[in-house]
């Protein structure tokens, strides 16, 4: 062997010797770090979350997937968004994929995902929901081919894939359904008369928008909520087909419709039809004619929220009042007047204050009757007729906001019709007639307006010069008549610097 040979052995076999070290401490470092997974799977098993008996974890997750379902919408890429806990360790993993119950609330925002979701809730029953018409183009047949075990639908889609849907919806029964919601975007009008195969017997809720259907449908027989909006001008109803359908809806509790009802029958008779159960009932579209013909056949109980806000001028409202009357019970104890920007709205509630601003169907349960109409700014007669119709409920609080001053006179007017009223409640509102109208009547007696009236409040009012000087005035007689204020509250008012405050305060105790 040369010498150059022998050189050249040394240097491969060093080389191959290094390599050969390296590749088994790979292999160790392999061993180490599996056996370091293993310890920490052993050390993760014996945490008080992985102790948890699978059933008790499953519920935690459900709850996990509630409270997020609450946003209404998964994640970017369509998965929902407690899929996180999946992800925390193979025990959590194993009990939130054997849990079929998880993952039965699916929202249509990816094709992929929808597989997922039906395939892991194995056969319990669905919750569908789609927020975006977009997303339910890519996977609406697949999600309706389960339509037997869905209990709750909700689908927003184009008009363009109305009619498709439709033909889903009609091709099986839905015996589980119990909520059912459907809007569709756009010019055209799906007819939804053969919808679940005339099979949904435990539907209770249905609400529907711009769609196309006839009254006497099967599947509204034993619903207990129905919200109907922007139907098709050949699905309005005719006054005896609207009270033949709430006939056989005798278990309603919440009607909602916004719709203008067919006025051909209005001069005819019709039985009268009760509806005991109801709690809530929100007209919107209808004229005062439509309104008067409906509420002349219905038999409410006294406790019923009523909504309404009527479609065309006001005119003939006091006709309304008189047949609304009946339905307003004696525990009402506050109303509210706005009368501004063409808008007429009246509230009646019975609570002493009103918690919502909201003029039209407001969330509080308190308020039992809210009416909103078109109405000229200055057509204060529509506004104060009420006080003489609900003269009856003995309103204790009355809060207003008018654009003018409706004046001297209709504040005595009110004050007679009004007798029990304590609190005045004025905002955005000209207070020189309601002032005069507080000076005393008969000189020679204590007979003033409002007699029992013990708090004013002033909410964003322009005092005129000279007002407060004659507010001061007028609260210092009735001071003297016993007819004096014992609250004075004035917020955001303007002009009305500290020094007149002060003066006000001489007359009432609690200025704030």
């Amino acid at each position: 062997m040369t010498l150059s040979a022998s050189l050249d052995v040394v240097p491969r076999s060093r080389t191959a010797l290094i390599e050969h070290a390296h590749r088994d401490i790979d292999k160790e470092i392999v061993t180490l770090v599996e056996s370091i997974r293993v310890l920490r799977s052993r050390q993760n098993a014996l945490t008080y979350t992985c102790l948890l008996p699978p059933e008790i974890l499953a519920a935690i997750f459900i709850y996990i997937a509630e409270e997020a379902g609450y946003s209404g919408r998964p994640s970017r890429c369509g998965a929902p968004l407690f899929l996180a806990v999946t992800h925390v360790c193979r025990h959590w993993r194993q009990v939130a994929l054997e849990c079929a119950t998880l993952w039965t609330s699916i929202n249509c925002a990816s094709a992929r995902w929808v597989t997922i979701m039906l395939e892991r809730s194995k056969k319990v029953a669905l919750v569908v929901t789609c927020s975006e018409p977009a997303s339910l183009q890519q996977c609406f047949e697949q999600v309706l081919s389960q339509l037997p075990r869905i209990k709750v639908l909700q689908l927003w889609s184009f008009s363009s894939d109305a009619n498709r849907i439709m033909d889903c919806l009609s091709s099986q029964p839905a015996p589980l359904l119990q909520i059912f919601k459907f809007s569709v975007q756009g010019d055209i009008h799906p007819r939804i008369d053969a919808i679940f195969q005339g099979c949904a017997p435990q539907l209770r809720s249905v609400e529907l928008m711009r769609c196309s259907f006839s009254w006497t449908l099967g599947i509204f027989s034993g619903l207990r909520t129905l919200d109907v909006r922007q139907i098709a001008p050949s699905s309005s109803p005719t006054l005896s087909q609207l009270l033949s359908a709430l006939r056989h809806m005798s278990c309603f509790e919440q009607l909602m419709l916004d719709l203008l009802p067919n006025a051909s029958e209005d001069n005819k008779r019709f039985d009268n039809v009760s509806l005991t159960r109801l709690k809530i009932m929100a007209l919107a579209g209808f004229t005062v004619k439509n309104a008067i013909s409906l509420f002349s056949h219905l038999l409410l109980p006294v406790d019923l929220k009523i909504s309404l806000k009527l479609a065309q001028h006001a005119l003939g409202l006091y006709d309304l009042w008189l047949v609304l009357d009946k339905h307003v019970d004696e525990a009402i104890q506050s109303m509210r007047v706005r009368l501004s920007s063409g808008t007429l709205g009246v509230q009646f509630s019975t609570s002493k204050t009103f918690t919502s601003e909201h003029i039209w169907n407001p969330p509080d349960g308190d308020i039992r009757l809210s009416i909103q109409s078109e109405c000229h700014d200055r057509n204060f007669d529509i506004a104060f007729d009420m006080c003489y119709t609900f003269r009856h409920c003995k309103i204790q609080s009355f809060f207003a906001s008018f654009s003018h001053d409706p004046g001297k006179s209709y504040w005595c007017d009110a004050s007679a019709d009004l007798p029990a009223l304590e609190r005045i409640h004025l905002s955005t509102t000209p207070v020189r007639g309601l002032i005069t109208a507080f000076q005393t009547r008969d000189a020679r007696s204590s007979n003033i307006a409002f007699p029992l009236l013990r708090a004013l409040e002033l909410e964003d009012i322009d005092f005129s010069c000279g007002e407060h000087r004659h507010l001061h005035r007028i609260l210092m007689m009735r001071a003297e008549c016993d007819g004096g204020l014992h609250k004075l509250r004035l917020a955001k008012c303007r002009n009305l610097a500290y020094d007149k405050v002060q003066l006000l305060q001489e007359a009432v105790t609690d200025v704030d």
